[in-house]
């Protein structure tokens, strides 16, 4: 029976030594479903963040296009204080007596006051007189042939063109020379 005895206590040892391989292997299970879960949450945590900075983006994206005109509005609503101002005197006034000459240099501070609200906030004119004609900043809308001028040179301005913050809003409309 010693054989038989080897043989059980063979079996045994192979079974405690399986019970040792599954109780490591139920450990590093329960350790892999621990780090699982910590790393789920985390995600979760992440994805949870992530949504909440694209909110709040969002809504900074939208106060900022709300309020960003803000700025600029106070300074045309005190433009527009003084046409207002040059209405009432307008209609105040003596139509026979009215000084033409003072109306005219009334109507040139306001127009002064809203170039320099409008330029304050990156808005410029479009320099092209006697310039070279850039596609770019210029529109051609007719062209005059001449030898007096070089080829390509802007030579009357229909309509102005502007720049806000180094990008064309608007190009200049122009006349614009070329040789036969």
């Amino acid at each position: 029976m010693t054989e038989e005895n080897e043989i059980f206590e063979n079996n045994e040892d192979k079974i405690t030594e399986l019970e040792n391989k599954i109780a490591e292997l139920e450990k590093q299970l329960s350790e892999s479903e621990s780090k699982l879960k910590e790393h789920y949450d985390r995600l979760l945590r992440s994805e949870a963040d992530f949504q909440n900075l694209k909110k709040r983006t969002e809504k900074e994206k939208d106060d900022t296009r709300k309020f960003a005109l803000q700025e600029i509005m106070t300074g045309i609503l005190n433009v527009l204080d003084h046409i207002e101002r040059g209405i009432k005197a307008y209609k105040d006034a003596d139509k026979e007596n009215l000084d033409k000459v003072e109306v005219l240099k009334g109507m040139e501070l306001i127009y002064k006051d809203l170039r320099d609200v409008l330029s304050s906030h990156g808005l410029c004119e479009i320099e092209c007189m006697g310039k070279e004609f850039d596609p770019f900043y210029h529109e051609a809308l007719a062209t005059i042939c001449s030898e007096e001028t070089d080829d390509n040179t802007v030579v009357e301005e229909f309509q102005k063109g502007y720049i806000l913050n180094d990008r064309v809003i608007r190009p200049s409309r122009v006349k614009v020379t070329k040789r036969e």
